[in-house]
């Protein structure tokens, strides 16, 4: 998971865990008080009806109408009035809230004490205190009201179903408020994570930079104090490198310049001999010699014109050095052919490395095949089995070499075996590696070139 993730996971899950552990404590208090409200709801109704029964005489149809009416209304607990004669008005109790009804109904009958007396005085008649029972999973609340008939049982049902609607709309906006605070959350995560992500990706570039040789490549001084901390040490190992470098280059250069004055005086030396076989083998090793310290100048120099991580275009080699080769070859009765890729194949490595590779491979199939024998340079932009390194093969239709020929010194041709070494060292060093193989009569020296 990448750091911006995980500051949002850190941050959601945090935010998460703290809103479970407040909306547990909170949903039993929101459903306690939801049911609270429904009873005392329920116990209100009740009351307010039995004080309208309590007034006096009322009509049996005029008490109908009114106790329908109060429960039309929206959100009101269903009200049921048992009269004393039996006969019941209003909402029908469900199970056993009914049944408990119509027994307390006949109860308050039974025990009637004649307090009905003064009804024809229009006085009020007593009505008693709300008595709440738990019946059938809800709360039934009754009220006896006295008239000059006898009591009368008023009984509002607040059923389990009102209180979970009641306790579900208080619960969605619990809920709705945690998942406000969560995306709150997560703003504040993505914006902090963005932040600080940005910082240590201008840092992770620099560093890339740095890794494909762009030794001025410099991570910005900016972000949280630990992110700039990093980027100023990145930058000291940058500068570090870049002197190192430069050191390395100039230390060699030197000491290789520091060799032409001894050679020279050996050269004057051995011109100072007389004519014979010896003294012309002396001013051959001479010479060598001193194109050695040549090619360790110009490869001690290239660093600075090439930078660290050079590159070349593998097809213009290819054609160039086909082209150098093919008068040689036309000599010998040879047929030197080129099966290029179409466009440029950019490569890993020096112009000057792979011009060196391939002249070594040329001349190895010049050298050490008969004359008449074909030469094919064939140039892949993708390899087998490695997709992503190009394939540069050379191949003759001669004798062939053994696997092992490809070791420093190690021929079976009668040479020193340095030629393969320059070449595998070529593809080594872009990343790649060089392969012999034996296919259809052909022999296949095969490079492996790394991508820039």
């Amino acid at each position: 998971m990448s750091l911006r993730g995980r500051i949002l996971a850190l941050a959601v899950g945090a935010t998460a865990t703290v809103l479970v552990l407040f909306a547990i404590p909170l949903v039993i208090l929101l459903q306690r008080t939801a049911t609270e409200e429904s009873r005392e709801g329920a116990a209100d109704i009740a009351r307010s009806v039995a004080d309208y029964v309590s007034t006096g005489p009322a009509d049996a149809d005029l008490l109908k109408a009114y106790v329908d009416r109060v429960n039309a209304r929206e959100d009101a607990t269903p009200v049921t009035v048992l009269l004393p004669d039996g006969t019941t008005l209003g909402a029908a109790l469900p199970g056993e809230a009914g049944d408990y009804a119509e027994h307390a109904a006949e109860g308050a009958r039974e025990a009637e004490t004649g307090e009905g007396d003064g009804d024809a005085d229009n006085r009020l008649m007593p009505v008693s205190d709300a008595e709440v029972h738990e019946i059938g999973g809800g709360q039934l609340v009754s009220v006896r009201a006295g008239t000059g008939d006898g009591p009368v049982l008023v009984a509002a049902y607040a059923s389990r179903d009102d209180i979970r609607s009641l306790l579900g709309d208080r619960l969605l906006l619990l809920v709705a408020a945690a998942v406000g605070l969560l995306l709150l959350a997560a703003a504040a995560a993505e914006v902090v994570s963005r932040r600080l992500v940005r910082h240590l990706a201008s840092t992770a570039e620099a560093a890339d930079r740095l890794g494909q040789g762009d030794l001025t490549a410099r991570a910005p001084d900016e972000g949280p104090s630990e992110v700039r901390r990093v980027a100023d040490a990145l930058n000291r190992l940058a500068g570090r490198i870049d002197d190192l470098l430069a050191a390395e280059r100039e230390t060699v250069a030197d000491l290789s310049h520091r060799l032409r004055t001894p050679l020279t005086a050996v050269r004057l030396d051995v011109e100072g001999l007389p004519p014979s076989d010896r003294s012309e083998e002396l001013e051959a090793h001479l010479d060598q010699l001193e194109r050695t310290l040549t090619a360790v100048i110009h490869a001690a120099r290239r660093p600075e014109r090439e930078g660290v991580r050079p590159r070349a275009d593998a097809a213009q080699v290819v054609g160039e050095r086909v082209d150098f080769w093919r008068p040689l070859t036309e000599d010998q009765g040879r047929t030197l052919t080129t099966r290029p890729a179409p466009g440029p194949v950019e490569v890993r490595c020096a112009e000057d490395d792979l011009r060196a590779a391939l002249d070594a491979l040329l001349e190895n199939c010049v050298a050490h095949t008969p004359d008449g024998t074909p030469i094919e340079v064939v140039l892949t932009q993708h390899g087998d089995p490695d997709p992503g390194l190009v394939r540069l093969d050379v191949r003759d239709r001669g004798p062939g070499m053994p696997e092992d020929a490809v070791r420093r010194g190690r021929s079976d041709r009668g040479s020193t075996g340095l030629g393969l070494d320059i070449a595998r060292s070529c593809a080594e060093a872009s990343g790649g590696r060089l392969e012999l193989h034996r296919q259809d009569g052909w022999t296949v020296v095969r490079l492996l070139l790394g991508r820039p």
